[in-house]
């Protein structure tokens, strides 16, 4: 079971300039997120905060352009051929 995960802005910066990367075996999205670890320990880092044990507070999550938070939050089930998407979004102000 193969899982696309597509990094956009900085992100893509600290997966090494990949846009998509792909992760096996995985099943939730709480796994994919610790699948970034295998990537570059920065990027789950950045991506996940594991002192409160969710993500960082601007960070987005998207399984097939639905967002997790509609779904089951980082229990999000994903499926072989699924596109999971990470971003950090700016907030304005």
């Amino acid at each position: 079971m193969v899982v696309k995960v597509k990094l956009v802005g900085v992100l893509r910066a600290l997966s090494l300039g990949k846009e998509y990367i792909e992760l096996n075996g995985v099943t939730t999205v709480r796994e994919v997120i610790n699948g970034l670890r295998s990537v570059n320990e920065k990027l789950f880092k950045r991506v996940f905060d594991s002192s409160r044990g969710e993500l960082a507070p601007d960070i987005y999550v998207a399984v097939n352009d639905v967002d997790i938070r509609l779904l089951k939050g980082l229990d999000t089930p994903v499926r072989d051929g699924d596109e999971v998407l990470i971003l950090a979004y700016i907030h304005g102000g």
